[in-house]
């Protein structure tokens, strides 16, 4: 069923709709019951069977479905429930889908989230900009906040690394190196001991594989932390910096930061880290 109302009226009113007819039936027949637990312990969709459903998701209506999301515009709310769109894919701005979730569920434009429920149907609506918008509408059991390795990289392997190095009180630590499907993530502590600021160039950060030097990737969807250019004296602060994707049979890596001191009697020379990805911590 598809509808062309205002988007907000609209998810209200099917919000409203699916709660009458649950009123209605109230009371199943014996057989209704057994259909219902039928579908209550039916396996949620594959990820292959979820991007069809996102196409035409009439056919999948009463599916189960277990999946994360980046919300894209701030959820709409009303007393009944919070009306939530996101993407499945954030990455490329696709699979659309509308959320109507718990009215005390607390998530906001960007937050990503895990998602567990049923795909009721298929919705065409207007949103706030005039602009038509259509999409699955899954009527959430849970939604949680999580985070973006989590929902959309997790790693293939996790190595502990926990190495310092110290250059004047210029302090730089690689704790682990994560190597995704998608990139590769070196996790960094940046402490000034000194006396005066510092700077690290994070854009300078380099991954050498082989022979082959790979520059830090950009990831906007993630929001990892970043090292702000200036250090003022005693502070510490973390990172996670970026880089192309590799083969996680590669057996060693090398990683390359560069930084400068504002005690210019001091010359900090690039930092260097080489990491055996034989040392595997998790998966």
């Amino acid at each position: 069923m598809k509808k062309r109302l205002s988007f907000f009226l609209a998810l209200a009113l099917l919000f409203s709709t699916a709660a009458g007819c649950s009123s209605e039936s109230s009371s199943p027949s014996s057989g209704d019951k057994k259909e219902s637990q039928k579908q209550e312990t039916k396996a949620p969709l594959s990820k292959e069977e979820f991007a069809k459903m996102i196409s035409d998701p009439d056919q999948y209506k009463g599916s189960k479905v277990d999946f994360y999301a980046k919300i894209f515009v701030e959820p709409e709310r009303s007393d009944d429930g919070v009306y939530i769109q996101a993407f499945a894919d954030p990455k490329n701005s696709e699979q659309n889908v509308i959320v109507v979730a718990d009215p005390k569920t607390d998530v906001k434009n960007e937050d990503i989230i895990h998602v567990v429920g049923t795909v009721r149907e298929s919705f065409e609506g207007e949103n706030a900009l005039g602009g038509t918008v259509t999409a699955p509408v899954i009527d959430a059991e849970k939604v949680e906040k999580t985070d973006y390795i989590k929902a959309f990289s997790k790693p293939l392997k996790t190595i502990e690394v926990n190495k310092e190095i110290n250059q004047h009180g210029y302090i730089v630590k690689l704790s682990k190196v994560e190597v995704a499907e998608d990139e590769t993530r070196a996790y960094v502590t940046i402490s000034n001991q000194s006396n005066a600021k510092i700077n690290f160039w994070e854009h300078n950060a380099k991954l050498l594989v082989g022979n082959t030097q790979h520059e830090k990737a950009d990831n906007f969807e993630a929001g990892y932390p970043e090292i702000p250019s200036d250090i003022l004296p005693k502070a510490t602060v973390d990172a996670i910096i970026p880089f192309p994707a590799i083969d996680q049979n590669e057996k060693t890596i090398k990683l390359y930061f560069e930084g400068s001191s504002e005690n210019y009697d001091i010359t900090i020379e690039p930092f260097q880290f080489e990491v055996n990805l034989n040392y595997i911590y998790a998966h």
